[in-house]
């Protein structure tokens, strides 16, 4: 009995590499083989039907990193990236202190329609907001003019369309950010709150001094988390604005669009260096960030 005893735990050996291989499956044909491709050819020129031809080194990072269009496209996602992340945590970091002392009743029903933008797509929450900065006929512009104010023209002027774009995916990400934000703040430890009571503190001041502090990982996470989705973001411009007026709301991944699919013939190569441009970016910005908190925490 005894000598049968290893042969009956063997298969145990197997049994990690098999619950992780369609895992590893799919990170490979959806993310390690794409990158991979992408990289093969960001160092290739292109022919008229966007196939791969002469190996051109760093010409294609060289082109971009000197183009002056491409400078204008990183400023506008880097306001619209910062924007918005500052807009939905703050307003989800507001809005989580207040409802921190509800009665349970009130504070789920409140919870649960404070969340409800997360439910929404990019896609829907985008043409939500079409529908209200539509000129004349928009819900905003037929309220103003309900109290003798003029439309501002919200898409029409580029730094008007960057805020309207930016404002469009702040509420796009307010629900998932309130719902992390009031998830951690449920659960803090009540012997803090009660020594900071019995010290005195006030409302806004335990707030400040011991609940912001205490939801600092969280809002690292969401920092963090959101500022990625701001560098990427697409849907958004692509409803609102086709990256105008002038081409003032391109974004990194919408002109990364455009060159690989927009029109003319197909610049794979631009297109796949501008990718990994991109990711190099999102990189320098996560590791800043991780950085700075762990300085300040």
């Amino acid at each position: 009995m005894l000598g049968n005893v290893p042969h009956a735990t063997a298969p145990g050996r197997f049994a990690g590499p098999a619950l992780i291989a369609p895992c590893l499956l799919l990170l490979t044909v959806f993310s390690y083989w794409p990158t991979l491709r992408s990289a093969y050819l960001s160092v290739h020129g292109t022919d008229l039907l966007g196939r791969p031809t002469r190996y051109v080194g760093a010409e294609n990072f060289l082109r971009l990193l000197t183009d002056a269009d491409l400078r204008r496209v990183l400023v506008t996602t880097l306001a619209i990236a910062a924007i918005s992340t500052a807009l939905a945590t703050g307003a989800a970091l507001g809005a989580a202190l207040l409802l921190r002392r509800a009665a349970p009743s009130g504070g789920r029903l409140v919870s649960l329609v404070l969340s409800l933008p997360f439910a929404y797509s990019a896609a829907a929450a985008s043409a939500t907001f079409a529908g209200l900065f539509t000129p004349v006929v928009g819900v905003l512009d037929r309220t103003l003019a309900e109290v003798g104010i003029g439309s501002p023209g919200w898409l029409a002027s580029p730094a008007s369309a960057i805020a309207s774009i930016a404002v469009t995916t702040a509420w796009y990400e307010f629900g998932f950010a309130f719902l992390v934000l009031i998830a951690a703040s449920s659960r803090l430890d009540a012997e803090i709150l009660e020594a900071a009571a019995l010290d005195g503190a006030g409302e806004w001041r335990t707030a400040w001094s011991v609940v912001v502090p205490a939801l600092r990982p969280s809002l690292l996470f969401l920092v963090v988390t959101q500022t990625i989705t701001g560098l990427q973001i697409f849907t958004q411009v692509q409803v609102l604005t086709r990256g105008g007026p002038g081409n003032a709301t391109h974004t990194l991944v919408f002109e990364l669009y455009q060159r690989a699919f927009g029109g003319g013939f197909p610049q794979y190569g631009i297109a796949s260096a501008l990718s990994l441009l991109l990711l190099v970016l999102v990189v320098i910005i996560t590791a800043a960030q991780f950085r700075f908190a762990r300085e300040r925490m």
